[in-house]
């Protein structure tokens, strides 16, 4: 069920003279489009405003411009008056930089959101809904409501959000709404979707190696499908633990209901991504903390080979007792 409503997002970010925006660690496609497509439509539509936008791409979509601000250089005079403003994340402990968030250092805080998840800051707005497909979605439809103009730097990263999350268009909540956002970006004058659409096609060899290793050597429980992305293999393969984590490669095969990637990470911690076709998986991913997400697009973290066995038994059960539901 929806909180507020995007009017609700609107009226604050109207208000302030002083917007920093934020994205969540990891950053994907959503988080980074909807904070650049946001700081863009402000910028265009309310040039006396002053935007921020803070956190770090780390080598993702290199076909996109990302100039962060540097924090250390931001006068203090700008966080009077301010707001800072969380996109497609939700808990401090899921966002980057959360310390200025946590420190008190914005006159409010703003959440715009498609994750259902109860967060640990006390947001002072809030617009979460998780029947958008990304929150890049979100931004796109404040600025078909409130009929601001469309930069095409704006529709690029806009439609980066929209087009990752939804997994091209192809996962559930992609509805009616968000081709009628798309066709609002293309009121931007020059904006064309090929110009994302082709760099996002280009397919990096080592990844095409390790996506057929994953394919030959997958494991099955039930009808979970997984696969742990250990040290070594990153380093056989020559990728980052963030590289290394396309866990869509085991998606829909067979008769699998859940897929799942374990990747190894440098602080020693496991990252679950954990994707599903029917079963609701978020509440499972809720136990292994930090974790939770989309109903049916959640991650997890455990720390050794028996929490990794904990919980693709949790997932087995859980696609036992959704195919004993659906078939009563």
């Amino acid at each position: 069920m929806a909180k507020n409503n995007w009017k609700t997002a609107f009226d604050a970010l109207e208000k302030f003279d002083n917007i920093f925006i934020f994205h969540h660690i990891r950053p994907d496609g959503d988080c980074l489009g909807s904070q650049f497509g946001l700081r863009e439509l402000l910028k265009t539509n309310y040039p006396n405003k002053n935007v921020f936008v803070f956190g770090d791409a780390i080598g993702n979509f290199p076909f996109m411009t990302w100039d962060f601000d540097d924090e250390s250089k931001i006068d203090k005079k700008y966080y009077e008056n301010s707001l800072g403003v969380v996109v497609d994340a939700n808990n401090s402990n899921r966002i980057q930089n959360a310390e200025f968030l946590l420190d008190k250092r914005f006159t409010k805080l703003l959440r715009i959101d498609h994750h259902p998840v109860d967060p640990d800051i006390n947001y002072d707005f809030t617009w979460e809904d998780n029947e958008y497909v990304a929150s890049a979605e979100q931004i796109g439809y404040i600025a078909m409501q409130a009929k601001w103009k469309v930069s095409d730097a704006a529709a690029r990263y806009i439609y980066l959000g929209i087009n990752t999350d939804s997994g091209r268009f192809q996962y559930d909540y992609t509805q009616k709404r968000t081709f009628e956002v798309m066709g609002y970006l293309h009121s931007a004058p020059h904006f064309k979707v090929w110009d994302i659409n082709l760099p996002l096609s280009y397919r990096d060899e080592r990844k095409v190696r390790f996506s057929a290793y994953v394919l030959l050597n997958y494991k099955k429980q039930g009808k979970v499908l997984y696969f742990h992305v250990t040290k070594k293999l990153q380093k056989k393969f020559n990728l980052s633990e963030n590289e290394a984590n396309d866990v869509n490669v085991l998606a829909n095969i067979g008769d699998c209901r859940v897929w799942v990637f374990f990747i190894d990470l440098d602080n020693g911690d496991i990252r679950c991504r954990i994707r599903s076709n029917s079963v609701f998986i978020n509440k499972i991913c809720e136990k292994y903390a930090p974790g939770g997400g989309h109903e049916m697009a959640a991650g997890a973290t455990v720390h050794n080979k028996h929490e990794m066995k904990a919980l693709i038994n949790d997932l087995e059960n859980e696609v036992i007792k959704y195919e004993q539901d659906n078939n009563n």
